[in-house]
């Protein structure tokens, strides 16, 4: 005799406690299997747990995101920061430079200066005494009555005044003779 039986089923117990305990156990697993099927076909549930797991993905990888954003940031802030001390080095070694440079223009400048200025005073000083002694002795009393009643700011101006005239003269003379 055949018997139709699932697959590693035993066979019908005898004892009618142990009947009740197979009936008790096929009705669990039964019902275990109506909930699953169920749950499968239970649409809004599933959708609701797509939508739950979808939304934790999006919390991991915004999180994740954030993270990247926040170190992307930290490294353009230490590069940007780099960069400024960078060029601040840059700027104070060109600000040494120049003042070197500076200093030396100014050096070279009061060096030359001062040579010109005394180059300039020992001519003006021998083409006044040439003109002091080629000048009649009336004029230069006229023109030491005219210095003192002159300021010193005015004895400066007629100075230079005369001081140019004789440099020009000197400079006339000097072509003629070419």
């Amino acid at each position: 005799m055949t018997t139709d039986q699932p697959a590693g089923a035993s066979s019908t117990p005898d004892d009618p406690e142990e009947l009740k305990q197979d009936i008790e156990r096929t009705r669990e697993q039964l019902g275990q299997t109506v909930e699953a099927l169920v749950a499968k076909t239970d649409v809004k549930a599933q959708a609701r747990e797509a939508k739950a797991q979808a939304k934790e993905r999006v919390a991991e990888l915004t999180d994740r995101l954030k993270g990247t954003t926040a170190q992307a940031r930290e490294q353009a802030n230490a590069r940007v920061a780099q960069a400024r001390e960078q060029a601040n080095i840059r700027v104070a070694q060109a600000r040494g430079q120049l003042a070197g440079k500076t200093q030396g223009v100014k050096d070279a400048a009061s060096t030359n200066g001062g040579q010109g200025r005394d180059q300039l005073q020992a001519r003006a000083s021998a083409v006044g005494g040439k003109v002091r002694d080629a000048t009649p002795q009336p004029v230069q009393r006229a023109a030491r009555h005219a210095a003192e009643r002159t300021s010193a700011r005015q004895a400066i101006i007629i100075t230079a005044a005369v001081g140019a005239a004789l440099v020009g003269f000197d400079l006339i003379r000097r072509r003629r003779r070419r």
